[in-house]
């Protein structure tokens, strides 16, 4: 097998590990904010949004400029949704912050009210900009909702 080839399944293998992980705390964080886990149910959000980003450097990299690749750490959140964001992905620059703050707050007040309705269609607009769900895919999310405590 040639190399080229090798890394080409490497990339595939990667970008479908953070797809899954992506799903998978996405589905986790609803199951614990219905529980009333908000804190853990914040993180679980976070951590979805950041296999989401994760997901679309790894599947569209050949698309995304070399240069902005090069001068981001993967590893800061912060600093890869403001590439993806100035690369065109997100409309609004703010969002992930807004996402950090929510998320510090949980942690640090434990029981914080807030709207997780609103927080949920955000991380799901998101995640639909991501490709780690469809755009038509966020419609029925909204249907299937129980109502969390907060």
């Amino acid at each position: 097998m040639p190399y080229d080839d090798l890394l080409n399944a490497a990339k595939k293998t990667e970008a479908r590990t953070a797809l899954i992980c992506a799903h998978m705390r996405l589905r986790g964080a609803k199951r614990l904010l219905q529980k009333g886990l908000s804190a853990s149910g914040m993180i679980a959000l976070y951590d979805s949004v950041l296999f989401g980003m994760h997901y679309y450097v790894a599947k569209n990299e050949d698309c995304l400029s070399t240069t902005i690749l090069k001068n981001v750490d993967l590893g800061d959140a912060t600093g890869l949704f403001h590439m993806l964001a100035s690369a065109g992905v997100f409309d609004d620059p703010y969002a992930f912050n807004r996402l950090s703050l929510i998320v510090e707050r949980a942690l640090w007040q434990r029981s914080l009210s807030f709207d997780i309705d609103a927080i949920l269609e955000e991380i799901e607009k998101m995640l639909a900009k991501l490709g780690v769900i469809p755009f038509n895919e966020n419609i029925l999310l909204k249907k299937s909702r129980t109502s969390y405590q907060s």
